[in-house]
This record gives structure tokens, C-alpha cells and sequence, in this order.
């Protein structure tokens, strides 16, 4: 068991990774448990548990719960007990223990999550102005373009000036938005694929979106992560300017972020560049879109 201060020094550590991470909290028991109230416990999105809040019967249901703090960004009351109690109080999520040693626990899980990562491979006039309203959204913002100056972006905007991006760079997915428009396009593009995010915005026409996805098609990449690519990016609104560009494109992205795909919390595996010998075309994609049981 670790005390206060050392939970408090790991949660600091976890925040400085940028890692998804919850507080687990004993409520209530009623015996016998090995765990008492106030025994608290970091729990990570992965299932990394860092103090203590029950032994193997307890953990899956807190494991399985935390997932879903963290995705919703919302605390939970849960209760891991033997019996057939049907009846519980408003918010409480019961969940059926598995193992035979008896006791009940009540425990209160609360997130702890970080911001959402965005990659803007670019920088163009959308690219500036989709930095500054997702970095006021919330977002971290990471751009990549080559002999870019940072004046060009707020000193809260991590540049790159390289499309080389390292396998471990990001510790968590990245929403990636290339916004390149006639500098280096092929390339930018070849950066974003690498990443194989869920999401992935292409700012472009569609004619000149399918024209650099068919040149990347069977050469370098799979047709999953080709066809992945949305374009053109963001939500229809009719936009025109870059500004109104990057509202849709925020707009989009937000949309995305909240339907929470469980793969955005786990860290990109970079693909390495290979040859497909059974090429398929683009294709636009389709619009954007255990041992306890939980009653």
C-alpha cells in the first residue's frame, strides 16, 4: 500500500506522460474485504492500479469502470457485492463479484484526464487559425511543416520542423488534420498515414484528395488506412474563408472526439512504409461517425 504523498507524487508523474488516469476511492464496505475506507487507488486507462482498493475481485469491475470515466469524463459510484440485491441507490452501478471470498465495496471513481492531442501537418492559413481555436477548445496542439516559423503560431503550439515523426513522439493518439495546400502535399499526407489515426482531414478538394490517396494507394500504405482519410475535411457548413474552414474542421473534430473512440487513448504505432502488390483505389470514406458483469 503507498500513502498520500507518494499517490500524489505518481499522479503528477502520470499528468507529466500525459496519461488518462482516475482516482478510485473506498466508500464503503461491509466485510470481509481486504480493503477498508479511504483506501485509495490510481488507475490508469490501461489497467495500471498504483495504490490500493481491493484485491482480484475488486479489479476488474474498477478497471472496467475507469475506462468508461475516462471516456466520458464523468465520476461513477459502483458496488462490487456477492449478493442479488436488486435495489440501489440513484447513481450506483452495481457490479456481480466473481470470487467467492464475500463483502461488499463501495467505491467512488473519479477521471483525471489530460487534453486531447491534435496534429496539424501544415501550415497553412487553415492550419494557423484551427491552432488557435482548438488550443482555446481545449486541445494540444502539435504542428508539423517544415521552415515554419514559430511566430506564425501562439507560444502554446508545439512546432516541428521536420514531417519525420518519431514511433513513440506522441503518447497517446493524435487527431491529425493536414493542411499542407500545395506545400509538400504528398509528403504531409505521407506523415498523417503513418500515424494511422482514427481521424484523419485532409484540407483539399475532393478531386485533388483522391488524386494524392491514388498515389499512395498499393505503394507505401493499406487500403484501410487509406480510405480512413476524410476529405474534404471538416463538417459542411458552407465555409469559405480559412477561418470558417477551421470552425468546420473544430466542429468535426469535436464530434468525433465525443463519440470517444476507445482507440484515442492508447499511443500511435507508427507504420513503416510498404509495398501492397494487390493496390486497391481510394474510396471516400463513410460520414463520421470478463469476470464481472455490471446490472
Amino acid at each position: 500500500m503507498i500513502n498520500s504523498a507518494e499517490l500524489e507524487l505518481k499522479a503528477e508523474q502520470l499528468t507529466r506522460q500525459g496519461k488518462h488516469f482516475t482516482l478510485a476511492t473506498v466508500v464503503r464496505c461491509e466485510s470481509p474485504t481486504s480493503a477498508k475506507p479511504g483506501a485509495k487507488a490510481l488507475v490508469t486507462f490501461e489497467g495500471e492500479i498504483f495504490g490500493w482498493i481491493g484485491g482480484g475481485c475488486a479489479q476488474p469491475a474498477v478497471i472496467k469502470t475507469v475506462r468508461e470515466c475516462i471516456k466520458t469524463a464523468q465520476p461513477q459510484l459502483i458496488r462490487v457485492t456477492p449478493t442479488h440485491q436488486t435495489a440501489l441507490e440513484d447513481g450506483i452501478v452495481k457490479f456481480n463479484m466473481a470470487c467467492h471470498s464475500g463483502g461488499t465495496l463501495d467505491i467512488f471513481i473519479e477521471p483525471i484526464t489530460v487534453k486531447p492531442l491534435l496534429l496539424i501537418i501544415g501550415a497553412s492559413p487553415v492550419a494557423q487559425a484551427l491552432s488557435k481555436i482548438a488550443s482555446i477548445s481545449g486541445f494540444e496542439i502539435t504542428v508539423a511543416a517544415e521552415g515554419t516559423s514559430n511566430e506564425l503560431f501562439s507560444s502554446e503550439v508545439s512546432v516541428l520542423d521536420s514531417l519525420e515523426i518519431a514511433d513513440g513522439h506522441f503518447n497517446r493518439m493524435p487527431y491529425v488534420v493536414v493542411s499542407t495546400q500545395g506545400k509538400r502535399d504528398e509528403a504531409g499526407l505521407k506523415a498523417a498515414l503513418k500515424i494511422a489515426s482514427p481521424y484523419t482531414a485532409l484540407v483539399a478538394s475532393s478531386k485533388k484528395a483522391m488524386k494524392l490517396l491514388e498515389k499512395t494507394a498499393g505503394i507505401n500504405f493499406s487500403p484501410d488506412i487509406i480510405n480512413n482519410v476524410r476529405y474534404p475535411a471538416g463538417l459542411k457548413i458552407g465555409a469559405n474563408t480559412p477561418e470558417e474552414i477551421a470552425v468546420a474542421l473544430l466542429a468535426e473534430l469535436i464530434q468525433f472526439k465525443n463519440a470517444r473512440s476507445e482507440s484515442m487513448y492508447n499511443p500511435p504505432n507508427i507504420q513503416n512504409e510498404s509495398a501492397n502488390t494487390d493496390p486497391e483505389p481510394a474510396a471516400k470514406p463513410s460520414e463520421s461517425s470478463s469476470c464481472c458483469s455490471s446490472k
